[in-house]
């Protein structure tokens, strides 16, 4: 009998699921895949943990902490034979100190994965944390990590540090998977048989036109003309079939589209 086909989109998934599932302190859920001779090599000397017993002994402390909120992931396929894949991605961790510090990690990541009687298992993950960039806005003590720190002083109650919100997902041009908070999309434009998401802090060119990535879209989003569609969060006012954005970009509105944006921005 032939193995099922493996769908790259959907390794992606439980590969992201997975670290969400550690930074959002879930246990069960991160080490569910695991094989027992699971293999985790962190940032820090002592995190080389050859088999599931040590990975949970040096991660203890972690998982007593509060969640940690992620952003900016990205993840995609390097390589993948009958029965073993590798996934590569990046993310941004934050977390606020109780001195009002924040700190930033840009942490990155090899995923291994296999098949084992049918079951796609976890064998390898290697994070490290990038060195050559600020990770905090003030400075922090210099010393070692060992296995009985806490990796992050966190405030008790953070509610914005919430990572169970839904992201939206795109898949770029380059094939690598695009994770963003809704808040962080101004707008979309379409593009030949593509789209161009267009964020705060630039552009990123999907594939998919634009009437397939509004049915997947938050109803924060609405279409104001056959090639743009809009965060509402994101439109400072309209006039005269102009939309004008919080940044001052001005986007056209189709006459069949004004009067029900008017209406949803009173709403």
């Amino acid at each position: 009998m032939a193995k099922p086909f493996i769908k790259e989109a959907d390794l992606i998934r439980l590969t992201m699921e997975n670290v969400r599932s550690f930074y959002n302190r879930d246990k069960g859920y991160t080490t569910a895949p695991m094989m027992d001779d699971f293999m985790w090599i962190g940032s820090n000397d002592f995190q080389w943990c050859e088999g599931l017993d040590a990975f949970l002994r040096v991660t203890k402390n972690e998982y007593e902490e509060p969640p940690v909120l992620l952003s900016d992931e990205e993840y995609h396929l390097l390589f993948h034979d009958h029965n073993t894949w590798v996934v590569y991605g990046r993310y941004k961790a934050t977390v606020a100190l109780e001195d009002g510090t924040v700190l930033h990690a840009h942490v990155r990541g090899t995923y291994v994965w296999r098949r084992v009687d049918g079951e796609l298992r976890l064998a390898h993950v290697h994070g490290s944390h990038a060195q050559d960039i600020p990770l905090t806005q003030s400075p922090l003590p210099q010393q070692h990590m060992t296995e009985s720190t806490a990796f992050f002083d966190f405030m008790k109650r953070i509610d914005s540090l919430n990572t169970y919100k839904d992201k939206l997902s795109f898949r770029g041009r380059d094939a690598m998977f695009h994770y963003l908070n809704a808040a962080e999309v101004c707008y979309l434009k379409a593009k030949n048989q593509g789209c161009i998401v267009c964020t705060k802090n630039g552009e990123l060119e999907v594939s998919g036109l634009l009437s397939a990535q509004m049915e997947h879209l938050p109803p924060q989003f609405q279409r104001i003309h056959k090639s743009y569609a809009v965060n509402l969060s994101h439109v400072a006012s309209i006039c005269r079939f102009k939309a004008t954005l919080l940044d001052g970009t001005k986007l056209p509105i189709s006459k069949e589209k004004y009067m029900q944006l008017k209406e949803a921005l009173v709403k």
